[in-house]
């Protein structure tokens, strides 16, 4: 089966659980590549302060010498809001002949009814969740907890169908990209979090930024 995983997020820095979970839908479901695509203009939250390019450069310089791990700039060569149905629809034209593997996490899943024409986004591929240890996956809202009873499949290569849905367990890592923020708006060194980390910290573009 020809397939392509999809992996999008602010990346707002980039760091090693994010690249952990790339590794994670990469080598659970034996993909050949997976693309991390930084957003452009998030539809659901205020715009990052660090512009959409230079997340782009660090997740790209991040993924140097990762195998079948690539960063693509498909959102930010589009104007306007990032919407995923978007994206994955534009992938999809490039790509007719592959199935699309995406990845979220628990917490976008149980907010996914907020998102552009959801119930289509969820025919368009099949949907990975990268849920951690402590992720209460029995207590999504009511229209999710139906699709997602109805669609979920094992997390292996073979059970890969377009229109389901399967949970990839994630690591519970000590911080996230909000805690490093804090950490890089006061001026704290952050180099056993990500692999672009002086690259950050060079940047300045954290400071005095929570």
């Amino acid at each position: 089966m020809n397939t392509l995983g999809v992996y999008g997020g602010t990346f707002n820095p980039i760091h090693h659980g994010h690249l952990a979970l790339a590794r994670g839908l990469r080598n659970t479901f034996a993909l050949p590549e997976v693309r991390l695509i930084p957003t452009g203009e998030p539809p659901h939250r205020p715009p990052p302060q660090v512009p959409a390019a230079q997340r782009f450069a660090w997740v790209r310089d991040a993924l140097a010498g990762e195998a079948g791990l690539i960063a693509d700039d498909i959102e930010l060569r589009r104007s306007g809001y990032s919407y995923t149905i978007d994206t994955l629809t534009q992938l999809q034209r490039e790509r007719p002949d592959a199935l699309l593997v995406w990845l979220i996490g628990a917490d976008s899943l149980a907010q996914l009814p907020t998102w552009r024409d959801w119930r289509q986004l969820l025919e368009l591929g099949h949907l990975v969740v990268a849920a951690r240890p402590d992720t209460d996956l029995a207590s999504l809202p009511a229209e999710i907890a139906v699709e997602f009873a109805r669609r979920r499949l094992e997390a292996k290569p073979d059970a890969l169908t377009k229109g389901k849905l399967s949970v990839l367990p994630s690591p519970l890592l000590p911080f996230s990209s909000t805690e490093l923020r804090a950490r890089l708006a006061c001026g704290e060194d952050i180099s056993a979090q990500s692999p672009v980390a002086r690259a950050i910290m060079d940047s300045g573009l954290y400071r005095n930024h929570a």
